[in-house]
């Protein structure tokens, strides 16, 4: 899903182009008003009848000034539920987002505004029934891109009368949410309709951060245990904070992480086979954060790290890595995985190798695929293991923009950098 490939960051000055059918100088100035919101009531029709459930998500406009009044661009729509029963079991966590930025429908006199919708839909039970799509290549094992579902309809709602832009402060929108299932797999969640009540901050030119929440998962009995994993997951955070703040000159994604859960299981400290991995997703279960399981080592991806992440750019995504990225052993390991675009891999030394592993395996949370996938980029971190069996250090305009989960919400963060590719 292309996400924010409608609007260029020029100096700071945002113009749209192309098919949002009006042009504007870079002279002039854009505002956003931006969101979050928890425990809204709606209901879902499934198969069982109507049922009662609660959502969380964020709502977010571009505004900009012209002649002929205000224009709106809904440029995020997220909606996340814990789920609801079915004929076939309770859906699990439920997630939807926007497929496209769109213009709005606005009347700045009375504040009210609507807009067809497009979204996509995902629930566990999808990943129970149907596993996953089969798109990995030979030697790809990182990437496990769920089936989804894609819902139609409408949302209506309004602003205070005469709305004016702001530089700063709050309005508050009232809005109404009704789809149908439009494209099903399973297609047991058949209707959602809800109501929320949202306030939405003021910025001007520059676009609020948006934020992924983390769950790191250990394998211990707690942080005083000498033998827990994680031991080099605060470094792979950090390069991985690092390396996505260099989309600050084209969009600001930041990482908020939890504290750790620790997972007395010791037979999860290490892996050895994809089975024994999928287990471990199960065992900890976080409604708003993409759970990080950090093992020691994975045997079945030949001994030299290795991860997983599931279910690509929904609510539901899980990595699993382990402490191995930082002590990748000696000579070069699994020399026919690296992809034929690499250079020889020359003598491994064993230490710190793997440094951004966990940043390409976020970029597959953010719904980012290996290229040549059109979502991201060649020769950038999602390239699979790219240098020696490393990911490339290098970050790209694409990426960033392209970067989509139900459960990035609006918040405050400095994005200072610039990707290393402007694409």
């Amino acid at each position: 899903m292309v996400r924010w490939g409608k609007r260029i960051l020029l100096s700071a000055l945002v113009v749209i182009v192309g098919s949002l059918a009006y042009a504007q100088t870079a002279t002039q100035d854009v505002y956003y008003l931006t969101g979050n919101f928890k425990e809204v009531a709606g209901t879902v029709v499934t198969d069982k009848g109507e049922q009662r459930t609660t959502f969380f998500g964020s709502l977010g406009f571009q505004v900009i000034p012209g002649k002929e009044g205000l224009q709106l661009v809904l440029i995020e729509l997220s909606l996340i539920s814990k789920g609801v029963g079915t004929g076939k079991g309770p859906t699990g966590l439920l997630s939807l987002i926007q497929i496209d930025d769109d213009i709005v429908w606005f009347d700045p006199k009375t504040g009210r505004f609507s807009l067809e919708l497009r979204m996509v839909l995902h629930y566990e039970l999808i990943n129970q029934l149907k596993g996953f799509r089969p798109t990995q290549k030979q030697g790809e094992m990182d990437e496990f891109v769920p089936y989804t579902e894609v819902m139609k309809g409408k949302i209506t709602g309004s602003f205070p009368e005469a709305l004016k832009v702001a530089s700063q402060g709050r309005v508050k929108a009232d809005a109404t949410v009704e789809l149908e299932l439009s494209q099903g797999v399973l297609g047991d969640v058949r209707r959602i309709t809800l109501v929320l009540q949202v306030y939405l901050d003021w910025t001007k030119l520059l676009r609020p951060a948006q934020i992924l929440k983390i769950q790191p998962v250990f394998i211990g009995t707690g942080p005083t245990d000498p033998n827990r994993t994680g031991r080099a997951f605060d470094e792979l955070m950090r390069q991985a904070r690092e390396l996505w703040a260099r989309c600050g000159t084209v969009r600001c994604i930041d990482f908020s992480v939890n504290d750790p859960i620790y997972l007395d299981k010791p037979a999860y400290k290490v892996l050895e086979s994809t089975a024994e991995a999928d287990n471990l997703t199960n065992e900890v279960n976080v409604t708003d954060a993409v759970e990080v399981f950090v093992v020691d080592r994975m045997t079945f991806v030949c001994d030299w790290g290795g991860g997983k992440c599931y279910s690509l750019g929904t609510a539901a995504a899980k990595i699993v890595s382990c402490d191995q990225q930082l002590s990748v052993p000696a000579p070069c390991p699994c020399p026919d995985y690296c992809p034929s675009t690499c250079p020889p891999c020359p003598p491994c030394q064993t230490g710190a190798l793997n440094y951004y592993h966990l940043a390409h395996e976020l970029g597959h949370a953010l719904n980012l695929y290996h290229p040549p996938h059109s979502s991201s980029t060649a020769g950038s971190i999602m390239e699979p293991s790219g240098f020696c069996c490393d990911n490339p250090n290098v970050q790209s305009a694409k990426n960033c923009r392209n970067a989509s989960n139900p459960l990035l919400y609006w918040g405050s963060a400095f994005c200072l950098g610039k990707p290393d590719i402007a694409d």
